[in-house]
């Protein structure tokens, strides 16, 4: 008997450290992944911090950022195309479509697919491509992504492109042009179609409509939805572009205009860009009779061509090292699955061996005792949490009373600044110590409409195309609140935050007439809600 009670102990034991293990694991891989959401932030405007941030992220992965791998090497990804290493973009890409696959994140998998097609297709020039752009626009429709296969439509008209079937792209882009247009959220699409169109006349010889659309790809630079750095990727290659055509008709001075101008953007051209705006200097000087200034870009090219040997040696070593890393994590979880196995056989042999020795020494007065021992201890528990829970009912009554008190005390306050600090202290302090009251209690916009029932009423009579989700964010912006704070205090993210702020600039048309959404709340509504509040 004595034996059979050590025995259970110490499964019970195991059963309990194998469950705090889990969870402790699982609580890492939670802060691990707002890395991965800093990067997403950072990734096309600050590379370098994007990269930083993910370095931060300790490995293996799969345990660190369990579900987010797939994100993590797309990310990567990105910011070696920054750094124009595009054998470690293919690297990261197919291990980024890799576990897309694995956890199902379809929207993943066809990004990645997208630019292995790209990366295959115009660098390596291989024809296996496009399997890979076959693959994105499955994975997108399984995703339901309209974008996505906005992305699968471009990449299309872009395999003409690259065909040098210039009318050919030019009949698959021109129909959907207004199509693209209308994508106010993302003009990139626009940008994208835009930039192929001005190449294609650029190379059709057309100056009419070369000019046409490269004035309508200007119009873009400012565009808020497009980051600098990928409208300046694209502009650099049309300046290029540009450069060869004039070189192309002897007019020197305008290609010179080009050269110089390209000069000035070198941090955005990736490796074949470099190499034609070398060439295309070599050309230059060959026609101005320069033969000392074309030796230097002779020299410059050389080196250029040296770099990209450096580049991709240290790519392979990356790679290998990456393979090796891979290896040896999968050797590492190969131990732990089977340690694992071990345990769980052990544990069930002995669970099993104790059963059957109870059995056979109790049987049926045993059976009895363990029954009525049971429903006991059920019933005690049941009891305690009967208790347990009444105490912290009341205690949240307590509580929703004492912020309804705050409420009317700050509904009432005059002085607007006083009113504004305040409420950002009672919101803080509901955020920090009663988010569970917030979630499950009463309505987010319920609770603050009555620290400012005016500016509500107003906004909502003012603004009616707003819905209850986007009052809530003005409110918020009118009394001062930063992005991060609104994100906290309504459970969302940052970037959800920032999209939400945008929609409701274009809902009130304030691009149009040069506001910034804080600064046209704060003047519509703060005059009104000081005098209605006095």
């Amino acid at each position: 008997m004595l034996k059979s009670k050590n025995l259970y102990k110490l499964i019970v034991i195991n059963f309990l450290f194998f469950s705090i293990t889990s969870f402790a694991q699982k609580a890492d891989s939670n802060k691990y992944v707002r890395f991965i959401d800093s990067a997403d932030a950072k990734i096309y405007d600050f590379p370098s911090i994007a990269n930083d941030f993910l370095d931060s992220i300790p490995k293996p992965l799969e345990n660190n950022i369990k579900g987010h791998v797939a994100k993590y090497y797309h990310f990567k990804a990105v910011i070696s195309s920054f750094l124009s290493d595009d054998a470690e973009v293919y690297h990261y890409n197919i291990l980024s479509l890799k576990y897309a696959e694995k956890e199902k994140n379809y929207e993943m998998a066809g990004a990645s697919s997208i630019e292995l097609f790209y990366n295959l297709y115009i660098i390596k020039k291989d024809s296996t491509a496009l399997d890979y752009l076959e693959k994105a626009e499955k994975f997108y429709t399984l995703d339901n992504n309209e974008k996505g296969l906005i992305d699968v439509m471009q990449m299309r008209a872009f395999t003409e492109f690259n065909r040098k079937n210039y009318k050919k792209c030019n009949d698959l882009l021109i129909p959907k042009l207004t199509y693209y247009k209308s994508i106010k959220d993302d003009s990139f699409y626009y940008m994208y179609a835009l930039f192929m169109l001005t190449s294609n006349y650029i190379h059709l010889d057309d100056d009419v409509n070369r000019e046409k659309y490269f004035k309508e790809f200007r119009k873009l630079e400012n565009d808020t939805t497009i980051s600098t750095s990928l409208y300046k990727i694209h502009e650099v290659t049309l300046n290029i572009c540009m450069q060869h055509l004039h070189l192309e008709r002897n007019e020197l001075d305008s290609a010179l205009h080009f050269l110089n101008k390209v000069d000035k953007m070198r941090d955005f051209m990736n490796n074949s860009d470099k190499e034609s705006h070398f060439k295309n200097y070599l050309d230059y000087f060959e026609k101005v009779n320069d033969a000392t200034a074309k030796n230097n870009y002779i020299d410059s090219l050389k080196l250029h061509n040296e770099n990209l040997i450096e580049k991709n040696l240290n790519a392979s070593y990356n790679i290998n090292k990456s393979f090796l890393e891979t290896s040896n994590n999968l050797k590492i979880e190969t131990e732990k699955k089977f340690l694992n196995r071990n345990w769980i056989l052990f544990l069930t042999v002995s669970l099993i061996g104790s059963i059957v020795f109870i059995i056979v020494k109790q049987k049926k007065i045993r059976k009895k005792i363990e029954e009525f021992s049971k429903r006991k201890k059920e019933y005690t528990f049941l009891q305690n949490n009967h208790e347990k829970l009444k105490v912290k009912v009341k205690g949240l009554e307590n509580y929703i009373a004492e912020i309804k008190k705050e409420v009317k005390t700050i509904s009432s306050i005059t002085t607007i600044d006083e009113q504004k600090k305040r409420i950002q202290e009672l919101h803080k302090e509901i955020h920090h110590n009663s988010s569970v009251l917030l979630a499950k209690g009463e309505s987010h916009l319920d609770l603050i409409n009555e620290l400012n029932v005016e500016f509500f009423n107003e906004i909502s009579i003012k603004h009616p195309e707003l819905n209850s989700s986007e009052r809530i964010i003005c409110y918020y912006l009118f009394m001062d609140f930063k992005s991060k704070e609104i994100a906290a205090f309504i459970n969302t993210s940052v970037r959800s935050v920032e999209s939400k702020r945008y929609r409701i600039t274009n809902k009130l048309n304030l691009k149009e007439k040069d506001f910034k959404l804080s600064d046209y709340l704060k003047e519509s509504f703060s005059s009104n809600t000081i005098d209605s509040n006095s």
